[in-house]
């Protein structure tokens, strides 16, 4: 027993010795301690000490891919609105009625031609042009309380004698229609001048009220210049005659 207890202690520390030349020798020739065991080198503090992990390759960076913002959408241009102006509604033209109608065509008269047709018993002289009524004027025709009449007639309208006077008054605007005991005619309001030469018109609350003539008819200054204007020479004219009674009370 003891003889293997010395055989094992010197076998011991031969190992012991071995290993102390190898490490002697490792350092004289490499600077560098073996590990026991592995064999490995060992450089600084430990062979025991924990290894630092070799750094791998850097991972790539992931580029992500930023969204390339869609350019903002202009707004839509507002269309531009057209404004239509509407055409008028054609409004109907006057034309003569039955009765204007019925008298101008027994005259022979074409109601769609161009005429005038004097109303004594409505005071009206209502002038058409082809076909259509253009105007009615107020009228003052021969007065029946004095005897001065306009007699009924189927003609045409004659000459333009302008501004003309008689039984002290003047008169403008007149227009020749036939005789009868004396010139009928149409024409303005009669007047008189003033010393300052304005005129001073008569019976202008006559027309469209009742007769109150000498047998012409009279219409105002205004109408008068606008019947001259329109020309009226040679246009078919009827006259109806009155049968309203005596003037200031028909």
């Amino acid at each position: 027993m003891r003889r293997l207890l010395r055989t094992g202690l010197l076998l011991a520390v031969a190992v012991v010795a071995t290993l102390a030349v190898w490490q002697v020798a490792s350092l004289l020739v490499n600077s560098q301690a073996l590990a026991p065991v592995t064999g490995q080198y060992y450089v600084g503090a430990s062979w025991m000490a924990t290894p630092t992990p070799t750094a791998g390759p850097s991972p790539t960076a992931t580029v992500l891919m930023t969204a390339t913002p869609l350019p903002t959408s202009l707004p839509e241009a507002t269309p531009e609105i057209q404004t239509v102006e509407a055409e008028p509604t054609a409004v109907p033209l006057p034309t003569p009625d039955s009765f204007v109608a019925d008298v101008v065509g027994r005259a022979g008269i074409d109601p769609a031609g161009t005429f005038v047709l004097v109303n004594q018993n409505a005071q009206r002289m209502t002038i058409v042009k082809d076909g259509v009524v253009v105007r009615e004027l107020a009228i003052s025709t021969g007065d029946p309380d004095r005897g001065w009449y306009t007699p009924a007639w189927t003609g045409r309208i004659g000459e333009y004698w302008g501004t003309f006077s008689a039984n002290g008054v003047s008169a403008d605007n007149a227009w020749y229609l036939f005789k009868a005991g004396g010139s009928i005619l149409i024409h303005s309001a009669p007047y008189t001048q003033a010393e300052d030469g304005s005129k001073l018109y008569q019976g202008m609350d006559d027309l469209g009220v009742f007769p109150a003539s000498r047998g012409c008819i009279r219409i105002s200054p205004d109408d008068a210049t606008w019947f001259t204007d329109w020309g009226p020479y040679d246009v078919p004219i009827v006259i109806l005659p009155w049968d309203g009674g005596t003037g200031r009370e028909g």
